[in-house]
């Protein structure tokens, strides 16, 4: 209830933050022309640590970060790392595979990424979406309905062993937004955040996993001041293994 009471309450102030829409665009329009854009990092997005049987296979899909915008290689992308860490933990073989693309929603990641993994078993599938969606002002329903589809895709497809949702990341701190724009989206961003968690809690086999760079507003960052840099993906690889351990 108190859950349900707090995301009523922050729909609220991110509709009401909306009066504001005609500074919002002409600020986003500033932010596009001065902001540097960063490429998705080259590199193979499928690979394979070595170690005993049983072989783990854990996929990645979402968003530019999961794409490793901003990045030398995407060997330096959190997918690759958490496999890294995993193999090292457990001493098991682990396959790994991500399908991301720069500008992806829920729905598109639905439509055209889970389509890219091969059919087939998974220990975990860590999914990383949220900004997109904000930007598209996406409402929290909207939201919740296109999360019930992607999670029912993907257990139709990967029948994976858990899938981690990580938050939605803090959007009023990223270093690129000017204020109010920084607010207004940080709103839509916790109201997105919020639904997400509640949305995981109706099933044991689903995780939230916050991301939030507050304490490092400044050092996790790429030089656009809106993706997060190879210190955010080494910190979220972290937090992750912990998860996919447990």
């Amino acid at each position: 209830m108190a859950s349900t009471r707090r995301i009523a309450v922050l729909e609220a102030a991110a509709t009401l933050a909306l009066v504001g829409a005609p500074l919002y665009w002409l600020q986003g329009r500033r932010v596009r022309r001065r902001t540097q854009r960063l490429e998705e990092a080259p590199g193979e997005r499928a690979g394979a640590l070595p170690g005993s049987p049983p072989n783990r296979r854990i996929v990645g899909l979402g968003e530019s970060p999961m794409a490793a915008v901003g990045l030398d290689d995407q060997g330096a992308g959190v997918i690759p790392r958490l496999a890294s860490l995993l193999a090292e933990s457990s001493g098991r073989r682990v396959e790994w595979r991500t399908s991301a693309r720069s500008g992806a929603t829920a729905r598109f990641t639905r439509e055209v990424l889970l389509p890219r993994i091969e059919p087939g078993g998974v220990d975990r599938v860590i999914v990383a979406l949220g900004v997109n969606d904000c930007l598209a002002l996406r409402s929290s329903k909207r939201w919740l309905d296109e999360l019930e589809r992607l999670t029912s895709a993907i257990r139709e497809r990967l029948e994976p062993g858990g899938i981690i949702f990580t938050g939605v990341p803090p959007m009023r701190h990223f270093p690129a937004l000017p204020i109010p724009l920084a607010t207004m989206l940080g709103l839509r961003a916790r109201l997105l955040d919020a639904s997400l968690a509640r949305f995981t809690r109706t099933d044991a086999s689903l995780v939230h996993a916050p991301m939030d760079f507050a304490q490092h507003p400044d050092g996790m960052f790429c030089r656009d001041g809106f993706h997060p840099n190879e210190a955010a993906h080494r910190l979220w690889a972290g937090q992750l293994a912990e998860l996919v351990s447990e």
